[in-house]
């Protein structure tokens, strides 16, 4: 019997996102369907490269259509970039955040950069703690960037990752302490602004602590997909970790997470555990804000001489990289269901069926690819005619096949990577 697209696409609402609780078809993450000589093309709107979320969904995603008789041929669809987003070839941008210093952010943010580049991710760390850009000493690059002929800064890489740091424009004694707002300002911009990125699926950006100009000067310029916010379990850092989350939420920037750092240290002669710093408060405060606890990264030794060492720890199979590994996991699968809730029109943290619509744009993105589903004007969701293509003009945003290894580089003009998604065709 002749599969038709509808079939399929019916048999598709099995597939249920992970993170939503809703199926994809239903979300209009199915953003195109077609059926030629046996083969299912069909066309996502995933935009969390390496997410396992999205992996597994795309292994569902194949079951279903070999069920049926059918191989698969799935690409991602990358919407248009606003023509504002001073960085149009980086896909999700992920700030590091922390209501005071102290906490550990800058390890966070270099190990979550290298462990996503390990995964197979294209990553950048930008260095934006311009009070103590310490990113180049943790990830072990002792060069500076390069230079193009029109100024741009090109960065240096280590791990995998590419790194801009305040510390490459203080090489000459310039004491990043003495600097006045309007100069953050202006550094900050640059750092922002006049870097050969290239295309990255993520940038990971170490904000400076606490709640002032550069963060808002950042969280301002920068179109950013979610923040990290990073904390010790000690009550007088849970007061701040409260300010930080309030300031991303009135600029409208999602809350990927609480990472809880130092939550216990695990002695190595008696083997107990001990709270130094008490215990529980980094899920109290993301039970208070209905977020995530992205992790709990233990007190470990041998964090801190890895990051001395110019080596982060998540690159070593050892007992600290762990959390960090696990940590990578989490907030690549938080991106994922950010992105994928605003591409619904629902909320991430209480995603409700009802609330299904397709908005323009998310994540900093223009969407011009069209969806699966439509909302009538009494709210509820209506599926699009299923033998028509969903697609509007699919020119308008950039498609990859992801049952091809990426092969491109990433200089300008290689194509989005695939994400993980390109695992053996089950079909």
């Amino acid at each position: 019997m002749t599969v038709t697209e509808s079939r399929l696409r019916e048999r598709l609402r099995d597939v249920e996102d992970p993170a939503l609780g809703i199926d994809i078809v239903s979300l209009g993450l199915v953003t195109d369907l077609r059926i030629d000589d046996g083969v299912a093309e069909i066309t996502l709107a995933f935009n969390a490269p390496y997410a396992t979320d999205e992996m597994e969904m795309g292994d569902r995603i194949r079951e279903v259509a070999a069920d049926l008789g059918l191989e698969t041929r799935l690409s991602v669809t990358v919407p248009q970039r606003d023509s504002a987003n001073p960085l149009p070839g980086v896909r999700n941008v992920i700030a590091v955040s922390s209501g005071k210093g102290g906490v550990g952010k800058t390890t966070v943010a270099t190990n979550l950069a290298a462990g996503l580049a390990d995964e197979g991710a294209r990553v950048g760390l930008l260095d934006g703690d311009i009070y103590g850009p310490n990113v180049p000493k943790m990830i072990g690059i002792d060069g500076e960037p390069g230079m193009t002929d029109d100024g741009s800064l090109v960065p240096p890489e280590a791990y995998g990752v590419k790194v801009i740091s305040m510390a490459f424009l203080t090489r000459d004694g310039d004491d990043p302490a003495v600097l006045r707002g309007p100069m953050v300002d202006k550094i900050l911009i640059r750092l922002i602004e006049d870097v050969e990125w290239g295309r990255l699926d993520y940038l990971v950006v170490d904000l400076p602590p606490g709640t002032g100009d550069a963060q808002l000067t950042l969280v301002q310029t920068l179109p950013v997909a979610g923040s990290v916010v990073v904390t010790t379990p000690e009550d007088v850092a849970l007061d701040d970790v409260r300010k930080g989350i309030e300031m991303f939420r009135n600029h409208d920037t999602p809350v990927l997470g609480i990472a809880e750092n130092m939550s216990a240290y695990h002695c190595p002669d008696c083997g107990g555990e001990h709270a130094l710093f008490g215990s529980g408060g980094g899920r109290e405060v993301a039970e208070t804000y209905g977020v995530p606890l992205l992790e709990e990264i233990p007190m470990n030794p041998e964090i801190r001489t890895r990051s001395d060492d110019g080596a982060p720890v998540v690159c070593w199979d050892t007992d600290a990289s762990e959390p960090f590994e696990a940590l990578v996991e989490s907030v690549a699968n938080r991106v994922g269901a950010v992105n994928r809730a605003a591409v619904a029109g629902i909320d991430p943290d209480d995603p409700d069926p009802d609330d299904l619509s397709t908005p323009a744009s998310y994540g900093g993105l223009e969407n011009e690819a069209g969806t699966d589903s439509t909302t009538d004007p009494d709210g509820t969701s209506a599926e699009a005619d299923p033998d028509i293509s969903v697609d509007g003009d699919a020119s308008s945003a950039e498609t990859t096949n992801a049952d091809e290894r990426d092969t491109e580089d990433d200089s300008d003009g290689a194509e989005p990577s695939l994400g993980g998604l390109d695992v053996s065709d089950r079909g």
